[in-house]
């Protein structure tokens, strides 16, 4: 009965994580042009209606203004971010990342590439970029245009804004509740869209005529504008809070610094946008550390020293090699997973394999605490062991220094191949996470560096206390079986979000959400396991 309850809290846990992370993946892109360019003319059809409705998570936010006009807002706008991005003021421009902006009538069109390879794309703001979902409205600068799903948001004022549509009417009501930021940004993309509006506080108003660029060549083949059968206009709440702080407080287009700055006790204030990828990366190192296969492997190979003449020089000599080939090994492994991922740039059917084999992964380990060894199981196979033992018996009988780091090398090289397999998901998870960021190819090594350094330290941790108590702490298979449930749950839970919601990855929240509720239900699991084997017992 105890084990259908687990059984049955297990499934209603995933399933609600599940739900939690799941949510939609916006693709983001700046596009700058004006009317009367007539290179744009060619690219505001396909880009503004085309793209929009046949990627429905595409999000393009525009910035057009008349030919001539360059004292504009958003002409003013397009020289500062010029300038900001080091890219010629020429437009048509369309903008997918710092280092990925399309110029001109020929190169625009290929944006449409990286929008079908891509499963999401931060918009690029001035001075950052920032996904569609965290995007303040009141960030945006000047006034854009924002399409998205056929339809179409644009700013009037500071705080008004324009929502056009084609469809059904609008609901006559009046209603009482004032729209937020995220309600408006939701009607891009709602299917009931008049579920949306009920309720809320608007003015139905009459559609305005988008003029495109070709509006300047009447004589021309050149679509002269897009014009939408409804439209309303939208006063939002001005006291929402976005990440800590009131945008009442916040300027149209201008930032804050508390924004991306978190306080913490002793430390002080640290700026979260340069320290979330090596706080990501030190949480899952750290968490992939505690291998329970090398824990068990490791504790065997130095307790057949124990008992020799300088037991402790060669407990630390042999922990030693052994650290050393295990961070190789997974340098290597890793450093060929991101090769990999960046060889299929940013498709999304890799994100979704990857997150698909953690989760495959963290189930297999879940499996190995109640039935360990039995079935499909990441571990040194049975038949690989008896070959490991007598290795570490001619390990003992080593009878010099030279000859005892010859036999350590040859077991650490060939069992490390097998601890790769205990915990594969976590280096699996994090490459991909590290590969959805545009970093500099040496930046991505260094990451690879700082990630093994960390994950050897409970290894090191290991041959410390090893060498100090001289073999009396040992490593049982229980406590195998108990980290491999607890990485298994992580393995599990990081997996899911790659599938579902790979963007969360960048939250350092994230992180210690999965690792501190694995540890917890973990808990919980190995303590009703207890009991149920007392009371059979």
């Amino acid at each position: 009965m105890k084990k259908w309850v687990l059984a049955i809290l297990l499934v209603v846990f995933c399933i609600g994580f599940g739900k939690s992370v799941l949510a939609q993946n916006y693709f983001c892109v700046t596009y700058f042009t004006y009317i009367g360019c007539p290179n744009c003319a060619v690219t505001d059809p396909l880009v503004l209606t085309e793209w929009p409705k046949k990627y429905p998570n595409l999000v393009i936010i525009e910035y057009v203004w008349q030919g001539g006009d360059w004292q504009s807002a958003n002409s003013q706008f397009f020289g500062k971010f010029a300038s900001s991005y080091k890219t010629p003021a020429a437009v048509p421009q369309i903008v997918i990342s710092k280092n990925n902006i399309k110029l001109g009538r020929i190169d625009v069109p290929k944006a449409e590439a990286d929008i079908k390879k891509k499963e999401f794309n931060s918009c690029v703001l001035i001075d950052k970029s920032i996904s569609f979902e965290e995007l303040d409205l009141n960030q945006l600068q000047a006034f854009p245009k924002i399409w998205a799903n056929g339809r179409l948001l644009i700013r009037l004022s500071e705080n008004e804004w324009l929502f056009q549509w084609d469809g059904e009417n609008p609901p006559r009501t009046i209603g009482k509740e004032v729209f937020t930021q995220k309600e408006i940004k939701e009607l891009l993309f709602t299917k009931n869209l008049f579920e949306k509006l009920k309720n809320k506080v608007f003015d139905i108003v009459e559609p305005q005529k988008v003029e495109f660029s070709g509006s300047a060549f009447p004589n021309s083949d050149f679509i002269p504008y897009y014009e939408f059968e409804h439209a309303i206009k939208i006063n939002p709440v001005r006291n929402e809070i976005s990440n800590g702080v009131n945008i009442s407080e916040v300027k149209p287009g201008k930032e804050t610094k508390e924004e991306e700055t978190v306080e913490l006790p002793i430390i002080g204030k640290i700026e979260t946008k340069k320290f979330s990828l090596p706080i990501l990366t030190f949480l899952i190192a750290i968490a992939d550390g505690f291998n329970p296969c090398a824990f068990f492997v490791l504790t065997f190979l130095l307790a057949a020293l124990v008992g020799l003449a300088g037991a402790r020089r060669k407990i630390l000599l042999v922990g030693g090699i052994f650290i050393f080939f295990s961070a190789l090994f997974y340098f290597l492994f890793m450093s060929v997973l991101l090769n990999v991922f960046q060889l299929g740039g940013k498709i999304a059917i890799l994100t979704l394999i990857a997150g698909a084999v953690a989760v495959f992964a963290g189930i297999v380990n879940i499996k190995d605490y109640f039935y360990f060894q039995k079935g499909i199981s990441l571990t040194l196979p049975k038949s690989h062991k008896e070959k490991f033992v007598q290795k570490v018996k001619n390990l003992s009988l080593a009878k010099s220094t030279l000859a005892l780091i010859t036999a350590t090398v040859i077991i650490a090289a060939t069992v490390n191949i097998y601890e790769l397999l205990c915990t594969f998901g976590f280096p699996m998870v994090y490459t991909r996470i590290l590969t959805l960021r545009e970093l500099p190819s040496l930046e991505y090594y260094l990451y690879l560096i700082f990630y093994n350094l960390i994950y050897i330290i409970p290894l090191a941790v290991i041959v410390l206390i090893f060498a100090l108590s001289l073999g009396k702490k040992t490593f049982s298979q229980l406590w195998v079986r108990r980290l491999k449930l607890i990485s298994g749950f992580m393995i599990l839970f990081l997996g899911l979000i790659l599938m579902l919601k790979p963007k969360l990855l960048e939250s350092i929240s994230t992180a210690f959400s999965v690792l501190i509720g694995a540890v917890i239900i973990s808990i919980i699991i190995i303590f009703i396991h207890s009991l149920y084997h007392k009371e059979r017992t």
